[in-house]
């Protein structure tokens, strides 16, 4: 909530830094920080703090650590199992979820009537028992690894996956807050983790091997998706260009699985959801786009899912400039269920692809 309301604190700042250039007679910069600072309070969001948080839900409740603890204690995710600890921004007991390779951890804890459930990296804020010492080694300190797009899109996953686990967490404890019977899952958000990047287009697994092929480009559009040996798996082709060429989003999309159609998307915007409609023969997916998450520099991130069911979430990055390739786009997907694999690596592509248009 502090950061919360110092992304406030500077988008009023700027604000009033616009009107004082205006009021001299400095319009165009004027206009140009109202601009900036239009960009801080969208990325801020808008409603309530519950809405507008990526990283921080705040549930009233009564539960006790005690109760969470007991349902939550054998649950996997992507951060381990939780254990009980301390943090020093909340009195009594904490759970924990974490600490990760580059530090993650997800902590629920009490402040008064409420459960705040929260992504953190400060670890030393965590007050452990000495037996639980040995969770806080082999951190990797990114200022002493070297900056490569596969190195980065492992630590923009553990973001990822945290604010997913967050978002679950809180629909969870919600729903036993108001007397409910969720089903408390064995796992949750566990998932198989992919990326690519655009100086290679290949999009490789966790253990860097190469699982398909990935190429695309804006004008001329292009999204395939390829196995190893060259051969087209999927692909979405635009069914109409206006007169520079460039693609109608009006006139909606085909997917192709092996050259034959196999679905059709489309742009859907409603009351405070948008992003893509892929009607196929496996069925409706739908990729509903959430907001940056700034913690990872990923912006382009979407969930994926079929009749209710998150089947997967997509990641994807401005162009960053590395030491070993230059500037190049990262993009990463986190995947729960794998018999859709080669269907979010198309989606994943073509959205990409496709948001190259506000670049233009």
């Amino acid at each position: 909530m502090k950061q919360d309301r110092m992304v406030t604190l500077v988008g009023v700042l700027t604000i009033i830094t616009a009107l004082l250039a205006m009021s001299v007679g400095r319009f165009i910069m004027g206009g140009i920080i109202l601009i900036i600072a239009f960009g801080i309070f969208w990325n801020r969001g808008f409603g309530k703090f519950n809405d507008r948080s990526l990283y921080e839900k705040i549930v009233k409740s009564d539960l006790s650590m005690q109760e969470l603890y007991r349902l939550f204690a054998d649950m996997q995710t992507p951060l381990g199992k939780p254990w009980i600890a301390e943090h020093k921004g909340f009195e009594g007991d904490s759970i924990v979820f974490g600490p990760s390779a580059y530090k993650d951890c997800v902590i629920i804890s009490r402040k008064r009537g409420n459960l705040d459930i929260k992504h953190i990296t400060l670890v030393d804020n965590i007050i452990r028992r000495q037996e639980d010492e040995y969770r806080f080694r082999g951190f990797i300190d990114p200022k002493e690894t070297e900056v490569t797009p596969e190195h980065y899109a492992k630590f923009a996953g553990l973001k990822l996956a945290s604010v997913v686990l967050i978002k679950h967490l809180t629909e969870i404890i919600e729903e036993l807050s108001s007397g409910g019977h969720p089903q408390i899952p064995d796992s949750l958000d566990v998932s198989d983790f992919y990326y690519h990047n655009s100086s290679e287009g290949f999009f490789r697994n966790k253990d860097g091997d190469d699982i398909l092929e990935v190429k695309s480009c804006y004008h001329p559009f292009e999204a395939r998706v390829l196995d190893t040996d060259g051969n087209e798996m999927a692909a979405v082709i635009p069914r109409a260009f206006n007169g520079k060429g460039i693609v109608t989003d009006s006139a909606g999309f085909d997917m192709t699985a092996d050259g034959e159609h196999f679905g059709e998307v489309s742009i859907f915007k409603e009351k405070g959801s948008e992003g893509f409609i892929i009607d196929t023969e496996a069925g409706r997916f739908t990729a509903s786009i959430f907001p940056a998450c700034m913690r990872a520099n990923i912006s382009c991130n979407y969930m994926v899912e079929k009749d209710g069911e998150l089947k997967a979430v997509i990641g994807g990055s401005p162009n960053i400039l590395f030491d070993t390739i230059g500037y190049c786009q990262n993009d990463l997907i986190l995947s729960y269920d794998e018999d859709y694999l080669v269907l979010y690596a198309a989606i994943e592509i073509f959205i990409m692809t496709h948001n190259k248009k506000f670049l233009k």
